[in-house]
C-alpha cells in the first residue's frame, strides 16, 4: 500500500525535476548555445540510460526466479550430458582406430607373427577403452535421467507451494465475498418489495379510476331518468 501511495509524490517529483530541466535548458541555449547543445546531449544520455536501466531492471525482476536447487540440479545436468556426449565421442574415435589398425593388418601380408601380434594387443587394449568409454557414457546417461526426474519432481514441488498459496488467497476473500452476496441479495431483497408496492399502489388507482367513472356514469344516468 505505501508503495502506492509513494508513487504519486514521487511521479510529481520527477515531473517538477523535468520542467526545471526544460527550463534550464532553455535559459542556457539562450545564454550560450554551445553549452545548451552540449547539456541537452549529456540530458538525453541520462534519460536514455535510465529507461534502459529501468527496463532492465522490470525484466529481472518479472523473470520467474530459480531457486538455488534447481540451478545447482541444472548445472550437474548439463555437465552429465557433457560427459555423455565426450566419452561417447571418444568410443567412436576409438572404434574408428580399431577398424584402421585390423584393415592396416589384414591388407600386411609381410608382417611377421610378432608384429601382428602386437597388432592384436593394441586392439584388445583399444576394444577395453572402447568399453570403458561406453560403460561411462552410459552411466552418465543414467545419472542425466535422474537428475531430469529429480528436477521435474521439484517443480512440481514448487508448483503445488504456488497452488497452495493461490488457494490460500482465494479463500481469503471468501469471506468478504459472502458478505457482498449477502448485500446483494439484501438490496435485491428491498427492490422486490418496493416495485410489490408501486405495483399495488398502480393498480389501486386504475381500481380507484374505474369506480370514479363509474359514479359518474351512475350520477349522468340518474339524470337522464328525472327526465323521463
Amino acid at each position: 500500500m505505501d508503495s502506492h501511495h509513494n508513487k504519486g509524490p514521487q511521479s510529481a517529483e520527477y515531473l517538477l525535476y523535468l520542467i526545471g530541466g526544460v527550463l534550464l535548458l532553455v535559459i542556457v541555449f539562450r545564454v550560450h548555445p554551445p553549452l545548451g547543445f552540449a547539456l541537452f546531449a549529456l540530458a538525453a544520455g541520462g534519460i536514455v540510460s535510465l529507461i534502459i536501466y529501468r527496463l532492465f531492471r522490470r525484466a529481472r525482476h518479472s523473470a520467474p526466479r530459480i531457486s538455488e536447487f534447481q540451478q545447482r540440479v541444472e548445472t550437474r545436468l548439463r555437465e552429465c550430458r557433457e560427459q555423455e556426449d565426450r566419452f561417447r565421442e571418444e568410443a567412436k574415435s576409438i572404434m574408428t582406430s580399431v577398424r584402421t589398425l585390423r584393415d592396416d593388418l589384414s591388407r600386411s601380408n609381410a608382417a611377421t607373427a610378432e608384429e601382428k601380434g602386437r597388432a592384436e594387443e593394441v586392439i584388445r587394449e583399444l576394444e577395453a577403452e572402447f568399453n570403458l568409454r561406453h560403460a561411462k557414457a552410459a552411466f552418465f546417461t543414467d545419472c542425466a535421467v535422474k537428475l531430469e526426474e529429480l528436477l521435474q519432481r521439484h517443480r512440481l514441488q514448487e508448483s503445488i507451494a504456488a497452488r497452495k498459496k493461490e488457494l490460500t488467497t482465494l479463500r481469503s476473500t471468501n469471506f468478504d465475498d459472502e458478505a457482498r452476496v449477502e448485500e446483494l441479495r439484501y438490496h435485491l431483497e428491498q427492490d422486490r418489495i418496493q416495485l410489490d408496492t408501486i405495483t399495488e399502489l398502480s393498480r389501486t388507482m386504475a381500481v380507484s379510476f374505474k369506480a370514479e367513472q363509474a359514479e359518474e356514469l351512475r350520477v349522468r344516468l340518474d339524470a337522464l331518468r328525472t327526465t323521463l
